[in-house]
Parts: C-alpha cells; sequence; structure tokens
C-alpha cells in the first residue's frame, strides 16, 4: 500500500516503512508492509448479535484490519437488534459476515475514547503506560482498574 506526506518525519522509519517506486506514476512513496493478522479485535459504538458493527466517527485501521485478519471478534458498547442497522446500512463498517464473536463490553475502549460515549481518558492513559513497564505493576493496575470500571458500568446501567 502506497503511503505519501511522510518525507522528512520519524514515521516510516518507525513504522517499518520503505521508499520504493510507485509503479504506476513513477514518484517515489513509502510503502507500507501487508498486515498478516490471524485476529483483529475491534471495539465499535454498536453491533447486532450477527456481527455487523458500526464505528461513528474515523474508523482508522478498523476497516483494513477487518478484511486482513483470518477472524474478527468485535466487543461493542451496544448490543442493537439487526434492523436498527439495516436502517442505515452504509455505517455498518464490518460486516458480519467476517466476524466470529460479538461481546457486549461496555467502556471496552477506555482509558481511550469512544465517541460518543466518553472521551479519552488521559489520566488513565498516563497510569497504564506507567504500569506497563513492570509486569507486576500492570497486573495490579489492570486489577483495580477493572474494578472500578465494573462498579461505573454497573452504576450507569442502574441510573437508566
Amino acid at each position: 500500500m502506497p503511503v505519501a506526506g511522510m518525507r522528512g518525519s520519524d514515521v516510516p522509519a518507525a513504522g517499518g516503512l520503505r521508499l520504493t517506486k510507485d509503479p504506476f506514476t513513477g514518484e517515489e512513496v513509502y510503502a507500507a508492509p501487508r498486515l498478516d493478522l490471524d485476529w483483529a479485535v475491534l471495539h465499535v459504538q454498536e453491533a447486532d448479535a450477527l456481527g455487523n458493527a458500526r464505528v461513528y466517527g474515523t474508523p482508522f485501521w478498523d476497516r483494513v484490519m477487518s478484511r486482513a485478519a483470518k477472524g474478527v471478534i468485535v466487543t461493542a458498547e451496544r448490543i442493537v437488534p439487526t434492523e436498527e442497522l439495516a436502517r442505515l446500512p452504509e455505517l455498518t463498517l464490518v460486516p458480519g459476515m467476517l466476524v466470529r464473536a460479538v461481546v457486549h463490553a461496555p467502556h471496552g475502549a477506555w482509558p481511550a475514547s469512544c465517541t460518543p460515549y466518553y472521551e479519552i481518558d488521559r489520566a488513565g492513559v498516563a497510569a497504564y503506560l506507567a504500569a506497563s513497564a513492570d509486569p507486576d505493576a500492570l497486573r495490579r493496575h489492570l486489577e483495580t482498574t477493572d474494578e472500578a470500571l465494573r462498579r461505573t458500568t454497573a452504576a450507569a446501567g442502574a441510573a437508566r
């Protein structure tokens, strides 16, 4: 896949990109290696029980990974009826035929964001990064945040 617009940055070296000649234009472009994935685990805003999945906002690499992977697992903020997705089929980013499992996982993207449900938790990201340098610290951090997330999700469900 040719990629342009990265000259002069550290991105090509960090991403394993190589400079090559575009066979169509003859221009020098960076080429990204193809993805070779066994599984893609994608968190989406909505999915149905069949695995049809919607992403609101920028899909980043979700579409590409869902097509490159041998199997897809979708985690979703909400599980919705298939009829609801069928009303606006053009918003379905991942078709159910690519999906092997669907998991209802409210706050599954946290501490990252999942618009419109929640914004990025910068303190949460910083805490994760600090803990990730040590396996024991990371385990404690994940246990603590998992319990806090369960309480938050339960409180949000009770408030509805």
